[in-house]
């Protein structure tokens, strides 16, 4: 007899309460932080749970179902054996996550699509590893499930650019599987993760101010997405495109070295110049190489 009980783990980083503080920027916080909230969850809707013979490799035992709560237990038999258990939440509806070879343990992994570009996830996945010895006594698991996906957010300062109209972005450069028996993630294939533009409500109109006739954004830009780690020994970018009056635009690639570790939220802070360039800005790590593309101008190159 097997008594098994699992719990998520999650901590939402503090850079909630410790970048985004001033009066003006209380509304982004609060923006990000609801955008965030299926993404960073203590609460499992759904389980797949697996246990393979580390003798055969093969799988033995399975557990699939809607729990739609943060602690669930389960009493089962299992013949006499040594284990090893790879357990999954939040996974039936991730719009893109898939187990890939789950019959066999040391196979068993989570792919990104085969595609060059695609949305944000839009759930955060957990998952669990744990050898486990069944002899001929009851036995008891308490399993913890840690995130395995990350989130990172662009908080754009628009007011030194009164001609902007709209503005995209994208992620580059984090894993495209994850190999549950090893923990190791993978960096076979680039692609593109594009990021949702998150409405901001500004209850105060100061903080909103228009630009343009017909052309209004507010004084910040948010855009966040959610995706795989980067790597720890490659640096990742931020790709943002911005549209000016006149069909005018601007690409900004953001490089930033330090890499997106799994469960945890990165946030960047930029600014736009009066080009449509994207600034990092002060006190950031953060490299920038500008592309401009004005019809009337040609084409031109910075690096910044």
């Amino acid at each position: 007899m097997t008594d098994y009980q699992l719990q998520l783990q999650t901590e939402l980083s503090l850079q909630l309460q410790t970048e985004l503080v001033t009066e003006t920027e209380v509304p982004v916080r609060n923006a990000l932080q609801k955008w965030l909230n299926p993404i960073f969850t203590e609460t499992a809707k759904d389980v797949d749970l697996r246990f393979f013979s580390t003798e055969t490799d093969e799988l033995q035992y399975r557990i699939r179902e809607i729990i739609n709560d943060n602690r669930k237990s389960y009493t089962f038999q299992l013949p006499k054996d040594d284990y090893i258990h790879l357990g999954i939440a939040n996974i039936a509806d991730n719009n893109h996550l898939r187990i890939q070879e789950g019959d066999h343990g040391t196979t068993m992994e989570l792919d990104m699509p085969s595609k060059s570009e695609f949305s944000s996830l839009n759930t955060g996945v957990f998952t669990a590893r744990k050898l486990m010895s069944i002899g001929d006594t009851s036995a008891s698991f308490d399993i913890h499930l840690y995130m395995v996906t990350c989130a990172i957010a662009i908080v754009i300062d628009t007011t030194r650019c009164d001609s902007l109209v709209s503005m995209r972005s994208t992620i580059f450069g984090a894993a495209s599987s994850f190999r549950m028996y090893d923990s190791l993630y993978v960096y076979d294939r680039d692609y593109r993760v594009m990021m949702d533009e998150v409405e901001v409500e500004m209850n105060d109109p100061m903080l909103a101010p228009r630009r343009a006739p017909g052309k209004s954004l507010a004084q910040y830009v948010l855009m966040a997405g959610s995706t795989f780690p980067t790597a720890d020994n490659r640096p990742w970018s931020v790709e943002v495109r911005t549209t000016l009056t006149g069909n005018r635009t601007t690409t900004t690639r953001l490089t930033i070295g330090q890499p997106v570790q799994a469960g945890t939220l990165r946030i960047l802070r930029a600014h736009v110049d009066g080009q449509g360039g994207v600034q990092p800005d002060e006190g950031q790590e953060v490299g920038a190489s500008v592309e401009l593309d004005w019809k009337d101008g040609g084409e031109h190159e910075i690096d910044i």
